[in-house]
């Protein structure tokens, strides 16, 4: 997964993983965004005002954050790069920190 949230550029190493639906998720820690680690979706919880007892339900904004696929053999550890031909909201923070040569930003 790229380091940085698609939705402000918050640094997603520093956030929590926690089970979300069933699926892993990373938190973003400025703005709290939950992003699945397996697909990079941005999820939200959502009622349907219609009921009349509305129970929230979690969704998905789509696909926000660019993932990679990791994988582990002898105890090495391959990262292979998602296709960067398909772009996702979360390449404009990517971008952005590349250029400028920046490992780390502040809120």
């Amino acid at each position: 997964m790229d380091r940085r949230c698609y939705h402000a550029g918050g640094p997603l190493h520093l956030g929590e993983i926690e089970d979300i639906n069933g699926q892993p998720c990373i938190i973003c820690p400025w703005h709290k965004y939950k992003i699945t680690l397996a697909t990079g979706e941005g999820l939200y919880q959502a009622i349907n005002p219609a009921e009349p007892s509305a129970t929230p339900k979690w969704r998905s904004k789509g696909i926000k954050q660019k993932t990679h696929k990791v994988t582990v053999d002898s105890g090495s550890v391959y990262v292979t790069p998602s296709d960067l031909s398909i772009s996702c909201d979360s390449d404009y923070y990517a971008d952005k920190y590349k250029k400028t040569g920046s490992s780390d930003m502040k809120k």
